[in-house]
């Protein structure tokens, strides 16, 4: 996402089948964990390929956010088991 003047801004990553980040995000939170998955998915990927190497990192980016947010949900809960 692109903040501009304090509004979030979709990036286009897909211009051939007009995927933007949002979307491409919402597929993998939905479990697309390839290039393929997503091309699947939503299309993205599937035209002249200029995107492929953006949408790899956004899949990695995504899966790792969300390990952490796993990893950080887990020691929460730990903790609070901990304190009761």
């Amino acid at each position: 996402m692109i903040l501009k003047f304090g509004i979030q801004i979709a990036m286009i990553v897909c211009v051939c089948a007009n995927v933007s980040e949002r979307k491409l995000r919402a597929v993998v939170a939905e479990g697309a964990t390839t290039l393929r998955e997503v091309r699947q998915q939503c299309g993205a990927g599937a035209g002249c390929g200029a995107c492929h190497d953006a949408i790899r990192h956004c899949v990695r980016q995504c899966r790792a956010e969300a390990q952490i947010a796993s990893v950080e949900l887990a020691a929460a809960a730990t903790q609070s088991l901990a304190t009761a």
